[in-house]
């Protein structure tokens, strides 16, 4: 398993390379729970001090240090005043840092082909019509009943496959 504050820590230094400085920051913890995620910032309301969580698959030997850095890079720019969502100053220190440092590629949502993994989800759900699959982690009424729910690329029914 690689090592987060390893990690963190050279993202914080290669950010004030090109004059970013992160907001304070609590902790960086393994995100074990993220199945749908790669990482979150959080703070409690009205407070300036911020918790990052990565998820635990990105930490694994197999997946390029690369890319779990471009993900902690992510939301360490969550931690700089007024970016807490992915507009306006967010956006434009996401693309200052792809600009200044090549190695990143800051992006606002990544897939698990791009950042080069395999998950086995325990759940899939596809479309009788155009064939986009939406897989799912967890037990949920599209899960049980997909023939409820409509796809959201074209309108058509979806099933349940496994």
């Amino acid at each position: 398993m690689k090592d987060l504050k390893k990690l963190t820590d050279e993202c914080i230094a290669d950010l004030r390379k090109i004059g970013i400085e992160t907001g304070k920051i609590s902790r960086v913890y393994v995100d074990g729970r993220a199945t749908r995620r790669w990482g979150v910032c959080k703070t409690k309301k009205g407070s300036d001090v911020f918790e990052i969580g990565i998820s635990k698959c990105l930490l694994e030997d197999d997946v390029d240090d690369q890319q779990t850095k471009n993900t902690i890079i992510h939301e360490l720019l969550h931690t700089v005043k007024d970016c807490q969502d992915h507009t306006g100053k967010w956006k434009v220190l996401a693309e200052y840092v792809n600009r200044h440092l090549p190695e990143y590629c800051v992006m606002r949502t990544t897939s698990e082909e791009e950042k080069g993994i395999e998950r086995n989800h325990k759940y899939l759900i596809a479309c009788t019509k155009c064939g986009a699959e939406i897989y799912r982690d967890r037990m949920s009424k599209a899960v049980k009943y997909p023939g409820k729910y409509k796809c959201a690329k074209c309108g058509g029914t979806l099933r349940r496959v496994y």
